[in-house]
């Protein structure tokens, strides 16, 4: 499933707003959680442009938006001090403005390496997302990166159709906000992996509260774990 990114809250869970495609990525997350609960590894026939590993499904593959936690600078600037000095009336005047100018832009450089030393959430980078039973896959314009559940320590879901999790990259830790309709199913699968006692996973406190009931109303009811 493709589309626009749900990026925001989940919409107020009554009848007065249409079913969606974040909507289905979310039905169709429980009833692949079913079917893993069952014992059974999906394979919804999803094909993949880039090899997977010995024994890796592919179970949903959509678009995504990620934010990382970091700053972009470590708080130093170029510092502007030079200026040309000049006599008379016009050549003082010429100095003092060059001394405010050079003032004013350190200033502004100073305040601008203040924000780039903060490590908040910034903008990074977008793409196609797959996830598979071992993990997932995140194809950006710059290359194919593979992260196996292993690698995450920590995942939650913080909105509908978002997950921040902290995983151990080939370059670090990172800590991630990833945007995307299969945002849930990133989260149960790695929980039932890595975390079966998570907070979030019992009860499906994954999902938005009233989710279900207003799914079924609106006649999506949930599906039910398949007979092994």
């Amino acid at each position: 499933m493709t589309g626009e990114l749900v990026t925001g809250g989940a919409p107020p869970a009554d009848g007065g707003r249409p079913w969606t495609d974040a909507d289905s990525a979310l039905w169709h997350t429980v009833r692949l959680l079913a079917t893993v609960e069952s014992g059974v590894v999906p394979d919804e026939g999803i094909r993949t442009l880039f090899p997977l590993h010995d024994g890796e499904v592919a179970i949903a593959q959509g678009t995504y938006t990620l934010d990382s936690m970091r700053a972009v600078g470590d708080g130093s600037y170029q510092r502007s001090g030079s200026f040309v000095f000049g006599t008379g009336a016009l050549g003082l005047a010429l100095t003092a403005g060059t001394l405010a100018a050079n003032a004013s832009q350190n200033n502004a450089a100073r305040a601008q390496a203040a924000a780039d030393a903060q490590v908040v959430w910034r903008p990074d980078h977008a793409g196609l997302l797959t996830v598979t039973n071992l993990g997932f896959w995140i194809v950006t314009n710059t290359g194919t990166f593979w992260w196996d559940w292993a690698s995450v320590d920590l995942m939650q879901v913080v909105a509908f159709n978002t997950v921040v999790l902290q995983g151990r990259s080939e370059h670090g830790p990172v800590t991630w906000r990833i945007f995307s309709y299969w945002s849930e199913l990133l989260f149960v699968l790695w929980a039932r992996a890595r975390h079966p006692g998570h907070p979030q996973l019992a009860g499906r406190a994954w999902l938005p509260e009233r989710w279900e009931a207003w799914a079924a109303a609106v006649g999506h009811p949930l599906p039910i774990a398949p007979a092994v």
